[in-house]
């Protein structure tokens, strides 16, 4: 990745960061194993409703490209194991 895409990813993320998500509704997302890194992690640049509302039409496969593009394309702060735990928990919990 480099320094611009970062420096891109990091600007969208703050820019969206003060949890003022017009229209969003204050979810909750399902009690288990990985839910506070899912939360702690895609939270910071989105609310946890875009979960719920992708859940549908998402799988294992879908979802790890979803979270591998919000790594690589939008400089989410995601360590390997943190992004491991997190695909596990929106696969079983989230998968339609």
């Amino acid at each position: 990745m480099t320094r611009v895409s970062l420096a891109l990813g990091l600007a969208f993320c703050a820019a969206f960061s003060d949890g003022s998500h017009a229209g969003e509704q204050d979810v909750q997302l399902v009690q288990g194993a990985g839910r506070e890194m899912t939360v702690a992690r895609c939270a910071i640049c989105h609310s946890v409703d875009y979960v719920e509302m992708v859940s549908p039409v998402m799988n294992r496969a879908a979802w790890e490209k979803t979270v591998r593009k919000m790594i690589d394309a939008f400089g989410a702060p995601v360590s390997e194991a943190e992004r491991q735990e997190i695909l596990d928990y929106l696969s079983e919990h989230y998968s339609g």
